[in-house]
């Protein structure tokens, strides 16, 4: 327990880290000494609590992005980059992509905004945050391991 409370400032950094900018808070809670364990769980957590704070309220988002931003062709057809992205894609690169381009936010944001099923884009990202976290973790623990051993 008390190994838990010396390592709690640490842990509540790398979560508020973690939720505004994702890939950056792994090598940062290794540096601060956390094992790898508890940074994939805090950084996964700092994540889908982004994605759940955007989809929870996310129909009445959906409508103000809409109005704000929602543009229609004159043929009334939604255009753009991202509709093309989306129609070969869908919510499995999304969700995939987002937590190391967009983030938990925006990703969210972008979802709702293209009419995906909010379970299913909450299971995505949700997935991909955890996916991202396991495949950094492990590749900067080598990296730091690696340096260790050159030094």
């Amino acid at each position: 327990m008390d190994d838990f409370l010396a390592q709690l400032p640490a842990i509540a950094g790398i979560f508020g880290l973690a939720f505004f900018y994702f890939w950056s808070a792994i090598p940062a809670g290794l540096v601060l000494g956390l094992s790898p364990g508890v940074v994939i769980t805090v950084t996964t957590l700092s994540y889908v609590a982004g994605v759940a704070i955007v989809l929870l309220p996310g129909e009445r988002i959906r409508a103000w992005v809409m109005r704000r931003w929602g543009r229609k062709s004159a043929d009334g057809q939604s255009n753009g980059r991202m509709q093309r992205i989306w129609e070969k894609y869908g919510i499995v690169g999304l969700g995939l992509l987002a937590p190391m381009t967009l983030g938990a936010q925006l990703g969210s944001i972008l979802g709702i905004t293209l009419n995906a099923d909010p379970r299913r884009l909450f299971l995505w990202l949700s997935l991909g945050g955890l996916l991202w976290s396991v495949a950094l973790t492990v590749l900067v623990s080598l990296g730091v391991l690696g340096a260790q051993a050159v030094m």
